[in-house]
């Protein structure tokens, strides 16, 4: 019996190596996670996820590395960009990440070692999570309180 290509084999069978630029790299990584977001089928998350963490897995050791010189014009802009990349989920999509970690941890189904990893995420979100809550959301001014946005 024949497979039948889906919309992620193109994806799955996408070339990357230790030799591919870490732009490249975080692109495949985004696809990569935005197709297992959208994928309904197991057998393809699993592929996804696969691909991702060997993906992520490239990605990692360039981190510290100086950006090659043919990428430099690339990262180089005149004027800077009205918004630059934040990680800004709302409330309570940021309250089910936290809990959805805080029971994988108790579920204690992960290596020590990655669930050290996960400890880790997991204080970093929280203390975002309790800063979006504790933050401000109006300003006081002449015309009265203005909200924050």
């Amino acid at each position: 019996m024949a497979t039948t290509p889906t919309q992620t084999y193109p994806l799955l069978t996408h070339p990357f190596s230790h030799t591919t630029d870490f732009t490249e790299l975080a692109d495949c990584c985004e696809q990569y996670a935005y197709s297992l977001v959208e994928c309904d089928d197991i057998t393809e998350k699993l592929a996804l996820c696969g691909r991702l963490s060997a993906c992520l897995a490239l990605l990692q050791p360039t981190l510290h590395e100086p950006i090659p010189a043919q990428l430099v014009p690339h990262f180089t802009v005149n004027d800077l960009p009205a918004r630059l990349p934040a990680f800004e989920p709302e409330s309570d999509q940021l309250g089910q990440y936290c809990q959805v970690l805080t029971q994988l941890l108790i579920s204690r189904a992960l290596p020590q070692e990655m669930a050290r990893v996960i400890e880790d995420l997991l204080c970093e979100l929280v203390g975002y999570y309790a800063d979006t809550l504790k933050a401000p959301r109006w300003i006081n001014t002449p015309e009265g309180n203005i909200a924050i946005n």
